[in-house]
């Protein structure tokens, strides 16, 4: 299967949420039925780590005392500061797509691709998974089907499933301060290792478009990829009630 049609896809535009509000939000959308694409950021910086992550490596209590929020994942993967970015989440029913999660991947990721090279862009989305780093941070590793810009990452995705449904989320990498990446992993200042392998669309464009702008880029090419209609999307009461109670999940207790 190369090619999906969705009849509808439910947008939720961009915003700026707590950590335990975006990963209630992603969860409670699988619950829904339809197809949902959303954009938003993080308001305080966090570093959110993979379901299954180790991350002996993070420096917990700089984090702490710099007001750097945690939160668990329930995808896999491994720790992402989301800082500088735009997150995407793309949720929908597993059916539409091939059971392969790769290929399912791919098909997600390739509007992505195609955004980005309508901001004069180059991506490269490749099949083949590199060697694994020991090192928790997401951005030094490019798996599957993630997007790399000159052989360094600048997009870095993660799913996760639940009965007939899944989500898809990531994040495109505006911006890095490196320095405070490199604290957080203790990583010696005059180190070159991040920047070597990981790149932003600050770093590779002349100027940084506003994310208003990215973001319809980006849905224009979902809408085209899946020859979707687009809807927008807005919460209900019932849905605000179930995000309240889905936040609890999502405590952390480093955070207090």
């Amino acid at each position: 299967m190369d090619t999906v049609q969705i009849p509808e896809i439910n947008i939720l535009p961009y915003q700026k949420n707590a950590a335990d509000y975006n990963m209630a939000l992603d969860e409670h959308l699988m619950s829904l039925s339809g197809t949902y694409l959303r954009f938003y950021g993080w308001e305080p910086t966090t570093l959110s780590l993979g379901r299954l992550n180790q991350h002996d490596d993070v420096d917990l209590q700089f984090c702490k005392k710099n007001g750097i929020r945690l939160i668990k994942r329930r995808s896999g993967g491994k720790a992402i500061l989301h800082q500088h970015e735009l997150t995407y989440a793309f949720i929908t029913d597993a059916g539409l797509f091939p059971m392969s999660v790769r290929d399912s991947y791919r098909l997600i990721t390739q509007p992505i691709a195609n955004g980005l090279r309508k901001l004069s862009l180059s991506p490269e989305m490749k099949d083949a998974e590199k060697a694994k780093d020991t090192s928790s941070i997401c951005f030094k590793e490019v798996s599957a089907y993630e997007l790399t810009v000159g052989s360094k990452k600048i997009v870095g995705s993660a799913q996760f499933r639940r009965r007939r449904r899944f989500c898809q989320h990531g994040s495109i990498l505006l911006d890095a301060d490196w320095s405070l990446w490199k604290k957080i992993w203790g990583i010696p200042e005059d180190s070159q290792i991040l920047e070597k392998r990981i790149t932003s669309l600050k770093k590779e464009l002349v100027n940084l478009p506003e994310i208003e702008t990215i973001q319809q880029i980006l849905i224009d090419e979902f809408l085209a990829s899946f020859g979707a209609r687009k809807k927008l999307f807005k919460l209900n009461v019932e849905d605000k009630i179930k995000l309240q109670e889905l936040k609890r999940d999502y405590t952390w207790a480093e955070n207090s």
